[in-house]
């Protein structure tokens, strides 16, 4: 008997719920798996017409380019300073943001920590990367960034540099672009190049269907 890998059985799994979301199918999904939210009909709509006009290629590298503008525009309602598109890197989660901001920063490097889930901790344990103090701080907002009723966020020491300080977070917020999901991280833009260059190592870009999400979620229509 053919033996069947986890992949195959995540594969299995997803193909399913999508199937039962389509069909109306209202059984519980298996008592492991988290309930999976059905698009909207008109972010479906949104998507299918940008399917339809050719968009099925890699967007740009770090994401496009609107997109990335709106998160760096949002950054200084939860205290940080703006950034342009150059400052801001589309990731597929917050997850992937620490991912390759340490290897960007360098695993030998002293970074500073602020928030951040158990995930964040281990990721960070099984990366072997050097905790302290030094001079790079890195700055977890979770779902925070769009979110209408997060909590105050930390800013951190009094001696961080905002300006200089790495923001890394989810888009979770933005209900509306559900079951889609993205990261992103927002730097200076010298220093989100080195970060930027592993990203697309690991993974290209994020996918253009979960950025079309975003984008339709913070009210770009097509």
């Amino acid at each position: 008997m053919q033996q069947v890998s986890a992949v195959e059985v995540a594969l299995a799994w997803r193909a399913r719920t999508a199937l039962e979301a389509v069909r109306g199918n209202t059984q519980d999904s298996p008592a492991t798996a988290p309930p999976t939210p059905t698009p909207a009909p008109e972010l479906l709509g949104s998507l299918r017409h940008h399917l339809l006009a050719g968009e099925t290629h890699y967007p740009d590298r770090p994401g496009m380019a609107e997109l990335r503008r709106l998160v760096g525009n949002a950054l200084p309602s939860v205290g940080y300073p703006a950034r342009g598109p150059d400052g801001v890197l589309i990731t597929a989660s917050e997850g992937e943001s620490l991912f390759v901001t340490l290897l960007g920063v360098g695993l030998d490097a002293e970074v500073r920590f602020l928030g951040g889930a158990d995930e964040h901790d281990r990721l960070r344990r099984w990366m072997r990367a050097a905790p302290g103090d030094g001079g790079t701080s890195v700055h977890a907002l979770g779902d925070s960034l769009f979110a209408v009723d997060a909590p105050p966020v930390d800013r951190g020491h009094a001696d961080d540099d905002l300006g200089n300080v790495i923001v890394i977070g989810s888009l979770d917020g933005l209900h509306a672009m559900r079951p889609f999901r993205l990261g992103f991280v927002a730097a200076p833009p010298e220093t989100l190049k080195g970060i930027t260059k592993w990203k697309q190592a690991s993974s290209i870009c994020s996918p253009a269907p979960s950025q079309r999400a975003a984008l339709w979620a913070l009210g770009v229509r097509p």
